[in-house]
């Protein structure tokens, strides 16, 4: 596939990395282009890319493999025990997909989400405008999946892009008071299971560094492929670990 103007990439001055002390990174990034912005993001979503906004971006670090694009290989996956019975808890969800659109409900729910578990974080600041501009920014085929109670009380969301033979899972929060039902986990084999209904290859997960526990939950989605010297290859269960 080729493109028939230029692509353009730029890197962002090193900053501090949010999940190691002491270590910098920086981002190659490049800007949708107007004309084919569904072509650009199905070739470079296959390069490691992710998306924000109208950007694509991938994390530059001095050890190329310390933090890694990921997805999960649907056609290939089955559940754990324990992943049964996360999906099996939460099958009085009422689920619906939507174009992407901001709402003041999500919004409680995010603010809740990010001041709980991610206090700390770039996002702990983000206006109503700042998250309307999040969910509602993309040139491509974006919706925002929501998850409710029997009672239609939101407890979960979760942002996505609909690509070719894939999804990416943009950004998800959930209510903190239900975390005993695995909701974080259950949007994820709710993504599985919906990617092998529309027979589409791959769930993309993002980023994953091995050091981060905050990202440990993703290497419990097997088979796990990783964006590594240019190809993508399954993290095995010790490089994982």
């Amino acid at each position: 596939m080729t493109f028939t103007k230029p692509q353009l990439f730029f890197t962002t001055p090193p900053s501090p990395c949010p999940y190691k002390e002491g270590e910098e990174e920086r981002k190659l990034v490049t800007e949708f282009s107007n004309h084919e912005p569904i072509q650009q993001y199905d070739l470079l979503i296959k390069s490691g890319f992710r998306r924000s906004h109208n950007y694509l971006y991938r994390p530059l670090y001095n050890n190329s493999d310390y933090c890694l694009s990921v997805r999960v290989r649907t056609n290939d996956f089955n559940m754990t025990k324990s992943q049964r019975r996360v999906w099996n808890k939460n099958q009085t969800l009422q689920t619906k997909a939507f174009r992407a659109k901001a709402t003041e409900e999500q919004f409680e729910l995010f603010r809740s989400y990010v001041e709980q578990r991610h206090g700390d974080g770039d996002m702990s600041d983000m206006s109503w405008a700042d998250y309307k501009e999040m969910i509602e920014t993309s040139p491509i085929d974006t919706e925002i999946i929501e998850f409710r109670a029997p009672d239609n009380r939101l407890l979960s969301a979760c942002l996505v892009d609909w690509v070719h033979g894939g999804v990416s899972a943009v950004y998800s929060f959930f209510d903190i008071e239900y975390s005993n039902k695995g909701l974080g986990s259950y949007m994820i084999l709710w993504l599985i299971a919906e990617s092998q209904r529309r027979k589409l290859r791959y769930l993309y997960l993002g980023f994953w560094i091995k050091e981060s526990q905050k990202m440990s939950y993703k290497s419990k989605f097997t088979p796990l492929e990783a964006f590594q010297g240019g190809v993508w290859s399954e993290l095995s269960l010790f490089e994982a670990a």
